[in-house]
């Protein structure tokens, strides 16, 4: 009886220990962050290139949660300025939580955003601004995600779920795109801030 007791005792050590080790080995794959019920990846590939998440946040609208952001980075930083002009791999990922956006008000909060914070460039990037905002010709719906992801030399890509869009050249555009969130007139200073990791 001895005998058997401490073999069942060792069996259900070494169980013990195995489920420990499962434990920990999914704690280190598990998501960084979870906000309103959404996952955001701790890393993301944009052309070959590992982004990290450097951090995430809530858009909101009359007290409504419209969106959850998350800016995925080469090297994170907590400084707006090197995070807008930076000219590395980088990564917007923008998940819709608002039962329905129409596209004249996702219209409408672009060409806000870039005369906020863009107003001087505006001139020179009004071609470019046209033709990213004709890649937004339908409604956009709870649970719908949107990618936006920069490759030097090559310009920014817009990606609506699992349809490419196109892609906008210019190191300006993207300065003048990502300065929406990270400018000194962002959309929301709250997403602001949790886009910097603050």
């Amino acid at each position: 009886m001895t005998y058997k007791y401490k073999s069942l005792q060792l069996i259900s050590l070494r169980i013990l220990i195995y489920t420990i080790i499962l434990l920990l080995l999914s704690a280190g794959t598990a998501t960084a962050l979870t906000i309103n019920r959404i996952n955001l990846p701790d890393e993301v590939t944009v052309s070959g290139k590992k982004l990290m998440l450097n951090g995430a946040g809530v858009k909101k609208k009359f007290f409504s949660a419209s969106y959850v952001c998350g800016l995925y980075l080469q090297h994170p930083t907590k400084d707006a300025t090197e995070a807008i002009n930076s000219d590395l791999y980088k990564q917007t990922i923008i998940h819709f939580i608002q039962k329905h956006t129409d596209k004249k008000t996702i219209v409408k909060g672009w060409e806000e955003g870039f005369f906020n914070n863009s107003q001087e460039k505006l001139h020179e990037l009004g071609e470019r601004i046209a033709a990213f905002n004709a890649f937004f010709d339908k409604d956009l719906m709870k649970n719908d995600r949107l990618f936006l992801s920069y490759t030097p030399g090559v310009g920014t890509t817009v990606k609506i779920n699992d349809k490419t869009k196109g892609t906008i050249s210019g190191r300006d555009f993207m300065s003048a795109l990502w300065a929406i969130w990270l400018g000194s007139n962002p959309a929301d200073g709250d997403l602001k801030e949790g886009m910097l990791g603050k």
